[in-house]
């Protein structure tokens, strides 16, 4: 069979794919595919095998001359030209290049093979271009002989040829391995569709359109798992259709049952309304019974479109019928209904000064504001609430109609309080670092604060310049948490330190040695200020429990009327407790007849300097007798005390040495 013939029934083959009425698009994409790889695969087979036949048949026939190597005998161009897939229009190409071969020099005529190939190289196509090379070299077998720069034509061919076979191979390379992760890609979709079989979930409309979206846009496969997995396929769907149709019949029934039981509904709400037209009804109990009933209408579900709109006219007859009557005779109801009117009102009075707003922009943010406010507040009465909401939303559409028209204005402002939220936010770079983390603390809400004030900006940027700022902010947060996370840690163990002083403030409370008690906790009480600040939460508990520890050893100590100051230099001198009283005592004493003595002394001076005033005579002087008895009663006094200071000194010597006499 020639190339011609075999081209064009593979080509029929590839146009007239076997018909099936189940093979889908996939399966004829796939085959196609397929064939133009066995087509390109057979075309260089069979061309290389027609150009060895003429080489040999050249080289049978033409007569060597000398010096000529056989391995470069090239074969001359014979009147019949092999046919190939292009037909007669490929057939003359070869005529006028062998017409063109005899008029050119060999590098012009591989020179024009040459570009010949580069042109075909640009259209990608790759049976085109795998067709144009097998022709090309019968051109270049049955061409003149090669000279030197011919040879470089032909090397750089032989380049074009080689790429081109290792980019054809990595081509088809690519598809397969394309076709495979299809493969896994449409058993993955199968998986899916297996679960919802399956879980039997038949309301999967939605998802099962998706999947065979899916599933058909998915094309190329290896050509041996097209019918399996399409059958596969065809099975899950007939499946899911068949049970669609079941739901279907079941969902009429549905609707059906739900129209009996609301229009049951809508007869009790009737019969409630008929006979509770009353001042004296107790409204709380008949609206809790109501509400009982409109709580059921709720959970039944929609009824046949055609009885859709007559069930809900009815349903909201009723509601209208049962809140007039409620208006009219239930005094908390209309307090409450005329307090939602009065909302709504001032809602509406509201959204009508937003015609009159300088800021377009802040209006814009306030009316989005209005809207939301709307739905908080309480509903009113059927025809009231339809009349009221015309008004508001009347006042909003004409306010939406004028930021239409300034839509410039709009974006002006927009944009100036983009760039002002700009500053802010460099402003909020500069206290990223701040050491101070109180002050900038403040700083931030301050920005925080300004930030809220200004107006809305540009929609597409709203995110934007948030996150930004609210990233700046971060960054500070961020070292301020781990700033006190480390503190927290410190003053966890500070905490533990003062518990420790703690106890020993206690442990002191009952020593017997009460001046080494108070002397131990002023050490303990400089030790406790030292330490650091303890965790917020602790701070005034532990404080109360140091303050009551002190407290008792100082009034412990204050009752035994001791002196603080003569206990503690007699501790630093090491005087045993049971001695320190007696010591303390005994050196008071000391001191008083230390002044006593020097007091007397003095006297003593004094009546001697007195005394020379006065001469002896032989009748006597009674004043100088007199200063003279002074004196001996002074240095009587005098012997006695000194006597007794040296008793006293010795005996404070003794104690203090602890030494017994």
């Amino acid at each position: 069979m020639d190339l011609e013939q075999k081209n064009n029934e593979e080509e029929k083959e590839i146009t007239n794919p076997q018909e099936s009425p189940e093979e889908s698009v996939e399966e004829t994409n796939a085959k196609a595919e397929e064939l133009e790889v066995e087509k390109d695969q057979e075309e260089v087979q069979d061309v290389d095998a027609a150009r060895q036949e003429e080489i040999e048949a050249s080289e049978k026939e033409k007569p060597k001359t000398a010096g000529e190597p056989e391995s470069e005998d090239v074969p001359e161009v014979e009147d019949e030209q092999p046919e190939v897939a292009d037909g007669e229009g490929e057939a003359e190409t070869l005529e006028s290049m062998e017409q063109e071969s005899d008029e050119e020099t060999a590098s012009a005529y591989y020179q024009r093979i040459l570009n010949k190939i580069k042109e075909t190289l640009e259209s990608n196509d790759w049976g085109l271009i795998a067709n144009e090379f097998s022709n090309l070299m019968l051109h270049i077998g049955e061409g003149p002989e090669p000279d030197k720069e011919s040879k470089n034509i032909l090397k750089e061919f032989e380049e074009l040829r080689t790429d081109f076979e290792e980019r054809k191979k990595a081509h088809y390379e690519e598809l397969n391995k394309k076709r495979e992760e299809n493969l896994k890609k449409k058993k993955e979709i199968l998986k899916q569709f297996a679960d919802i079989i399956n879980e039997e979930n038949w309301t999967a409309t939605k998802e099962v359109s998706r999947i065979k979206s899916n599933w058909e846009r998915i094309t190329q496969i290896p050509k041996d798992e097209i019918e399996p997995l399409n059958e596969r396929f065809r099975s899950f769907l007939a499946d899911f259709e068949s049970h669609k149709v079941d739901r279907l019949v079941k969902k009429l029934q549905k609707e059906e049952e739900n129209l009996t039981l609301k229009l049951l509904l809508l007869d009790k709400m009737d019969s409630l309304n008929a006979g509770n037209d009353k001042e004296d009804v107790d409204f709380e109990s008949l609206s809790t019974e109501f509400d009982s009933l409109l709580f059921q209408w709720r959970k039944i579900g929609r009824v046949p479109n055609e009885k859709n709109q007559e069930t809900w006219d009815r349903f909201n007859s009723a509601q209208d019928t049962f809140n007039e009557m409620r208006f009219k005779n239930d005094k908390e109801y209309r307090k409450k209904v005329e307090a939602s009117l009065k909302k709504k009102k001032k809602l509406i009075a509201e959204a009508e000064t937003l015609m009159d707003e300088e800021s377009i922009a802040k209006a814009a943010r306030r009316v989005n504001q209005l809207h939301k406010a709307w739905k908080k507040t309480g509903n009113l009465p059927q025809k009231d609430e339809n009349e009221l909401w015309e008004k508001f939303k009347a006042a909003t559409d004409a306010f939406n109609d004028k930021k239409a028209e300034n839509i410039d204005v709009l974006r002006e402002q927009e944009q100036k309080n983009y760039d002002k939220k700009l500053e802010l936010i460099e402003k909020a770079k500069e206290l990223q670092d701040i050491e101070d983390f109180d002050k900038g603390h403040q700083s931030l809400q301050n920005l925080m604060s300004d930030w809220q004030k200004i107006g809305p900006v540009p929609r597409k940027k709203s995110s934007k310049v948030w996150k930004s700022f609210k990233e700046t902010m971060d960054v500070f947060y961020q070292r301020r948490r781990e700033h006190f996370k480390d503190r927290r840690g410190e003053e966890k163990k500070n905490l533990a330190a003062k518990k420790v002083i703690l106890k020993k403030l206690e442990e002191l409370a009952s020593y017997e040695d009460l001046a080494k008690a108070v002397e131990e906790a002023k050490k303990l009480q400089a030790e406790f200020k030292d330490i650091g600040h303890v965790p917020i939460k602790t701070k005034n508990k532990i404080w109360k429990e140091y303050r009551k520890a002190c407290d008792v050893i100082y009034e412990r100590f204050r009752s035994s009327g001791s002196d603080l100051g003569m206990e503690r230099k007699l501790i630093s001198q090491g005087v045993e407790p049971a001695n320190r009283k007696q010591v303390i005592k005994l050196q008071k004493e000391q001191n008083s007849l230390k002044k006593d003595i020097s007091k007397l002394e003095a006297e003593s001076i004094q009546y001697e300097e007195a005394k020379t005033y006065f001469k002896p005579t032989n009748k006597g002087n009674k004043l100088r007798d007199e200063l003279q008895e002074k004196i001996e009663k002074t240095e009587k006094e005098l012997e006695e005390k000194q006597s007794r200071l040296k008793d006293i000194n010795k005996e404070v010597r003794t104690l203090m040495s602890g030494e017994e006499e």
